[in-house]
This record gives C-alpha cells, sequence and structure tokens, in this order.
C-alpha cells in the first residue's frame, strides 16, 4: 500500500529540491516509553454507558454485557448505582431501591466479569432529585423558589413522578452522597464515579442559602427579573464557588480508595450556555476531575466538525488529561432514545473526535447493553471505530495539533455571549464559521485558550485569529499588543476587544492601535439589503476581480481608520429593493472600511468589523469564506501545511505526535453527502492527493493505519527551508483514511 525503501520520483516545484529516498523503516505499532506509570484514566477510553431504566435489571446478563464489550472493542463501562432509583440494596435513609430488584446483585456480577477481563467499571450516581417519600424524611435538606416553594428537578412538576430538587449546599448533595460512594467502593471495589448533574439551575431561597449568602456576601440574595439579569452576576460567582467545593470534596472522599479510582461529573461545556443557568464550565471544574468529558450529542444546529472541535478545546483546556466525548448511537440530540440515529452522521462524529486526539462514550438509555435493546440497528456501529483506536493507541492517545492558525477562545465572551438559541449567539457561531473556513481551505489549526496564552505560547503562533473576542481583559490586551508588535500576524472579527471582561462596552477598540482604527461608536444592521464595496487590487480583494460589490450582512461596527492603513473593501449602506427604479446609492463607496490592514511593530493585523466568520455558518454566502480564505493566504504569505485536491467536505488534519519527535498522523475525514442533515449516506470519493509539508531533511516511512483503498507516496522532495514536502495520492475515501508520516 506504500512505497518503501525506492528511490521515488522528485517533485520539482521550484529551485532548491532534489530527490529523496524513503528507506526501509519497520512499522512501529506502539511508542515505547520506559518508566511510563500513566494510570488507566491517563490512557485511551473506549467507554459505553448503559442507563438502565427499572427493568432492566431484570435477568441481568454481566457475562452478556462483558461479552459485547470485547466485542466492540470497549474497555470501560459506565452503569447506574443509585440515587434517584438504588440499583443496589443499603441502609441509608434515603433508599430507594428498584422495585424490579429481588436477590439479584448486578453491582457485584458486572464488576467481577468486567475485572477478569481487564476493563473498568464506573458507577453513575444521581442526586439531582428524589421522589417525594425521601423529600418528606427531611424537607430541610431540599431547595425552595422565591415563594418558599419546593423546586423541582428542571422546573418539571406536572410530570409523572417529578423530582424534588435537593439544595446543593444540602447534606444530601454532599455528606450523603459520599456516604453513599463509600458504600459503593468498599462493597464492589469499582473503579470510579460519575456524578450525574451535580449543577441546581436557578437560585434556592431556602434558610441555609439565605445564611451562607448573607455570612459570605453580606447581603440577601437576590431577587425578581430574570435569571440571566447581570444583577445575579454576583451570586452566580458565590454558586460557581460552592460547586468547586462540592466537586473538590467529592473527588478527596474518592480519592481515599485509591489513586487509581476516578471521580468525574456531568458538566456541559464549549457549546453549551449553561454557566448563566447553573454556574458550572469546564474551566472551573477542569481541576477536579480524572479526565475531561463533556457531552456532545450529534444535532443540526451543531457543525459535523464539532467534535474535532471539542477535542481540541479540551486539550488546550487541560493538555495532560484524556479528553472525551460523550455521545450517543441512539436519537437525536439526546432526544429519540429509543431509536437509532443517522448511521453516517454517528460516525463521521466518532472520526472526528479520534482525529483529534479524543477518546469516546458511547451512551445508550435503555437495555442492558446496545445489542439487547429495542433498537438495535446501530449496536456494532462503534466496533470498527474502537477496533482502531485500541490497535493504534498510542498513536492516536498523544496527538497534538500541528497548525497554520492558532485560534483565540475568550471564557467571557463565551459566557456573556454565547446562546443556546443559535439565532441570537455572539460567540460559538462566529467560532463554527470561522472552522468552516479553515477546513474549506485545508488550514490547519489548533486553540490558544486565554488561561494559557503567555508571551511565551503566543510567540510559537504563526497566525493568530480572534472571533469576535469581545470581551478580554487589560493584561490580554497587552499580551496581543505585545505578540504582533514582535512579529505576529493576527487577524480579529467583529467586536474583538470592543468590552471589559464583564461584558461593559468600552468607549473604543482597545485593539484600536493594533487594528489601526477606532470605533465610532456607530453600529449598523445590513441584515438583508448589506453590501460592502471592492476598493481595488489587493491581497485581501483576490478572487473578486469580476466584482465591486461583496454580500454583507448582520450588524457592521463604524470605524474609521487611521492614516496610512490599508482599506481594501469599505461599507456601504444598505440598498433597499423596492422601489427598483430607486434601488441605487449615490456613491456605494464610504469611509467606513470592513477590512483594515494594519503593520504594528514588527507585525501585521487585518481586522474584518463584521461578523464575517459567523456569517459562514449563519447566511453562508462564499464572499464571506473568500474573504477569510484571502486574510489566511495573506497573513500566512500563501505557505501552509497541506494543500489538497479533496473538496472542502474533506477534512485534514495534521497531528504531532508528542512523544516521538518527527512522528505525525495524517487524517482525512469524508462528509461529502447530500445537503441535508443528518447525514444518511456519505459519497465516496476516488483519486485525491495530497501535498503535505513538514520540517525535516528526510522522510523516513509511511505507514497506512487505515484506508478504503490504495494510497500511495507519488512524489517527495527536500526544500531549502528544511522541510520536505510529500505528495500522497488517496485512490478512495469512503469515510476515513489514516497515515502515520516519519520523518527525520
Amino acid at each position: 500500500m506504500v512505497l518503501l525503501g525506492q528511490k521515488v520520483k522528485s517533485y520539482i516545484h521550484g529551485m532548491g529540491e532534489r530527490a529523496i529516498v524513503l528507506r526501509p523503516c519497520p512499522i512501529r505499532r506502539e511508542i515505547v516509553v520506559m518508566g511510563d506509570k500513566k494510570q488507566w484514566y491517563q490512557k485511551q477510553l473506549r467507554i459505553v454507558q448503559t442507563v438502565l431504566r427499572e427493568p432492566d435489571v431484570v435477568n441481568y446478563d454481566a457475562e452478556g454485557v462483558v461479552r459485547y464489550m470485547e466485542e466492540v472493542h470497549a474497555n470501560c463501562i459506565v452503569i447506574n448505582g443509585g440515587g434517584i432509583i438504588d440499583f443496589f440494596r443499603h441502609d441509608l435513609a434515603t433508599a430507594n431501591p428498584n422495585s424490579f430488584m429481588t436477590n439479584e446483585d448486578i453491582l457485584k456480577d458486572l464488576t467481577e466479569a468486567c475485572h477478569r477481563k481487564g476493563m473498568k467499571v464506573i458507577v453513575r450516581v444521581d442526586f439531582r432529585g428524589v421522589d417525594k417519600r425521601i423529600y418528606d424524611l427531611h424537607p430541610d435538606w431540599f431547595a425552595v423558589n422565591e415563594k418558599g416553594e419546593p423546586m423541582f428537578w428542571a422546573n418539571l412538576s406536572n410530570i409523572p413522578n417529578p423530582l424534588y430538587a435537593p439544595c446543593y449546599l444540602s447534606y444530601y448533595r454532599n455528606e450523603h452522597a459520599f456516604q453513599f460512594s463509600d458504600i459503593l467502593f468498599e462493597r464492589y471495589g469499582i473503579d470510579g464515579i460519575w456524578e450525574n448533574a451535580p449543577f441546581q439551575n436557578g437560585v434556592c431561597y431556602c434558610e441555609s442559602c439565605r445564611d451562607s449568602y448573607r455570612n459570605d456576601r453580606g447581603k440577601e440574595l437576590p431577587r425578581g427579573g430574570e435569571f440571566s439579569d447581570r444583577s445575579y452576576d454576583e451570586y452566580r460567582a458565590w454558586k460557581a464557588g460552592n460547586l468547586n467545593r462540592h466537586l473538590e470534596d467529592y473527588r478527596e472522599r474518592v480519592k481515599r480508595h485509591g489513586d487509581d479510582k476516578i471521580y468525574c461529573a456531568e458538566i456541559f461545556g464549549l457549546f453549551y450556555d449553561h454557566y448563566k443557568g447553573t454556574s458550572s464550565d469546564l474551566y472551573q471544574v477542569k481541576d477536579h476531575f480524572d479526565f475531561l468529558v463533556t457531552p456532545l450529542f450529534t444535532a443540526n444546529h451543531e457543525a459535523l466538525h464539532a467534535p474535532s472541535t471539542l477535542m481540541k478545546f479540551l486539550n488546550g483546556l487541560e493538555p495532560d488529561k484524556t479528553p472525551v466525548m460523550l455521545f450517543g448511537h441512539l436519537g437525536t440530540n439526546n432526544e429519540l432514545r429509543y431509536v437509532s440515529s443517522s448511521a453516517a452522521e454517528t460516525r463521521i462524529w466518532m472520526w472526528q473526535a479520534v482525529s483529534a486526539g479524543g477518546s469516546l462514550w458511547n451512551c445508550i438509555f435503555n437495555g442492558q447493553h446496545p445489542g439487547a435493546t429495542y433498537d438495535r440497528r446501530n449496536a456494532l456501529l462503534s466496533q470498527d471505530v474502537y477496533s482502531y483506536m485500541e490497535q493504534y493507541e498510542e498513536l492516536l492517545n498523544d496527538q497534538q495539533p500541528a497548525a497554520d492558525v492558532s485560534i483565540y477562545y475568550s471564557r467571557n465572551s463565551n459566557n456573556i455571549f454565547n446562546n443556546g438559541d443559535r439565532t441570537k449567539d455572539a460567540y460559538i457561531t462566529h467560532l463554527i464559521g470561522l472552522e468552516q473556513a479553515l477546513i474549506a481551505n485545508k488550514l490547519q489549526y489548533d486553540f490558544v485558550l486565554d488561561q494559557n496564552a503567555t508571551d511565551e505560547a503566543l510567540s510559537k503562533v504563526k497566525c493568530l485569529v480572534i472571533p469576535n473576542g469581545a470581551c478580554l481583559s487589560d493584561e490580554e490586551i497587552e499580551r496581543i499588543k505585545r505578540y504582533v508588535y514582535n512579529g505576529g500576524r493576527l487577524l480579529s472579527t467583529f467586536e474583538t476587544s470592543l468590552y471589559d471582561p464583564d461584558g461593559t462596552p468600552r468607549n473604543n477598540l482597545a485593539l484600536a492601535d493594533v487594528f489601526g482604527c477606532s470605533f465610532t461608536g456607530i453600529k449598523k444592521d445590513c441584515s438583508q439589503y448589506g453590501y460592502q464595496y471592492v476598493r481595488g487590487s489587493h491581497p485581501m480583494t483576490k478572487g473578486f476581480e469580476q466584482t465591486q460589490l461583496l454580500a454583507n450582512w448582520g450588524v457592521n461596527l463604524l470605524v474609521k481608520p487611521n492614516a496610512g492603513v490599508e482599506c481594501p473593501i469599505t461599507y456601504v449602506p444598505k440598498i433597499y429593493p423596492q422601489s427598483p427604479e430607486r434601488a441605487w446609492p449615490r456613491s456605494f463607496e464610504t469611509e467606513f472600511p470592513t477590512c483594515v490592514v494594519n503593520r504594528y511593530g514588527k507585525g501585521t493585523s487585518v481586522y474584518l468589523p463584521y461578523g464575517v466568520d459567523r456569517h459562514v455558518w449563519m447566511h453562508g454566502h462564499h464572499d464571506f469564506k473568500t474573504v477569510l480564505r484571502n486574510a489566511f493566504q495573506y497573513l500566512l504569505d500563501e505557505r501552509q501545511l497541506i494543500e489538497s485536491t479533496a473538496p472542502a467536505s474533506v477534512q485534514f488534519q495534521l497531528n504531532r505526535i508528542k512523544r516521538e519527535p518527527g512522528c505525525y498522523l495524517l487524517h482525512a475525514i469524508n462528509t461529502t453527502s447530500a445537503p441535508s442533515r443528518p447525514v444518511q449516506e456519505i459519497i465516496a470519493l476516488h483519486n485525491l492527493e495530497v501535498e503535505v509539508r513538514l520540517q525535516g531533511s528526510e522522510a523516513e516511512a509511511l505507514e497506512i493505519l487505515h484506508a478504503d483503498g490504495e494510497v500511495k507516496l507519488l512524489d517527495a522532495a527536500v526544500q531549502e527551508n528544511g522541510q520536505v514536502k510529500l505528495r500522497i495520492g488517496i485512490s478512495r475515501l469512503n469515510e476515513y483514511c489514516g497515515i502515520c508520516i516519519r520523518i527525520k
């Protein structure tokens, strides 16, 4: 499948290149690291979770569950322990045993069966709510609303068996939960605890909360209005501190049973706006968990590259912890839990996560295992993906993105402007659209999170992109200024630096001197009738030679450029289509640019004062993607790691192997399909070529990890700039292709 040990034809593209020889190299399936003492949870996780219903305990076949896990190459299972409904018997006053249980002990049977096969068992506990019988035992443990009435989980008081919500400061949520878990560890020798829904929505006005808030803050709990209002910000921060203490205490209690025991909990992050409602996000909880996991179910409102985004984000958040995506092969967006989701789309979902160095957590909500439930169409859907992960575990679990571009993630901007309703969102949609433009142009990218954006980290960035990083601190502003001044390349969009970290508007863009323009204080809505004017030839107007007008949309900031900056594209006031005879302006050109190119110190900035990145995702006109493509090419001097003949529907992902210098994994994920979601059929592509440029003096080996057809090294050459350029042919790409490249 690959040419090795033969002299290959030199790929002559310019001066100073010479033919190279690929020398025979033994295929290495593993990276052997002496003294590697990682715990099991620090390595690759291939998890199956069965969220059991009460009747699933009947005739529970632990050996059958383990056989299924072996068949799909899983190495860990998550199973119910209790809380709402208990799946084992205990003597705590809050016991609520499953009414279908007789004399069986499924936790004992499953733990013993799994441990015999070297598999791990994590027990799911859930203390977010109880039945009325438990509530009546200790009403003082439970949350009350502003009127002093009992609170129900998610305000669902009219469903059958509504759950009374305990106060998050209560004995039930804390000391009782810890005792409950102690029993599980001591009785069954389980490997860890997964705490479902450790957070609470809204404000609890119980006596304990009122006293604690008064003691800590010297004031009464806020009341009235909407919980999303700014008047609740201080309470949200206080609530976040309480959640952190709970997580810290729970982790400490778990670790009493051994460092090989894990604690993790359900926290929604990145694509969710849960902080506003629950005071929880991944930043604040990352230190408390042994690996990082967050749900991301397939859904029409998320891009197909979302799993890759999430894994890169988690890697940036905590590089030394295994990133895990919790998804499901049943349902859509975790709703239709009894029927199979689109097989094609779910496989794209899995390949995306794996190609970005992630582990997988496949969650189902009925049946003893995916092969023993009502809809078994996807029961083995993850089998070959998990098998591939297992075979190349050491490589896949040790990946780090090789990047042309680094995306700057602003936690404050996300917390303030994120919205689950994507039509109202002003952060995540910018991120998604930016990534779509990067992927379409085969540009490789990673994330620089605000918490990690030191001068040293930024000095390694070739091109920094800030997608509507509206809420930046003074310290962040100064670091970004230094980065550009010392030679960095910066692309920024829309309201970047226009707000303080808490969302308070500034009088001007804090990065105005870097951008080369100032905000006039005027915003214009260009929705429906918006245009931009192309002023002439410039690298930012490449591809627009046959037009003077471009699409515009959404809100534009009107900015005044400084003397000497380049403004190749400008704002056009709305041109109303009715009546058509009067649908013309006196002049298309204005003094307000929509593209500002500025030299700042030794560096270069391109500023686009509108939501061009968001419009790629929400609007879709090709002008927006072309403007971003031009910006990337201009800032990178048209040098990028990967180029390919493949269409935009193929995502290439190039990663370094952290523990093996000169080793890279190249992934190709095919999303080519009918123009609708969910994807029902992936259309295979043929005869693709991809060109990869890597630092080094010689190509040592090429190993095909996964391919649907023949993969060939077509040409290889060493360039004067110290790079090896490889041209690889892929005869057929159905879903996924994985290639390992080793460079000296």
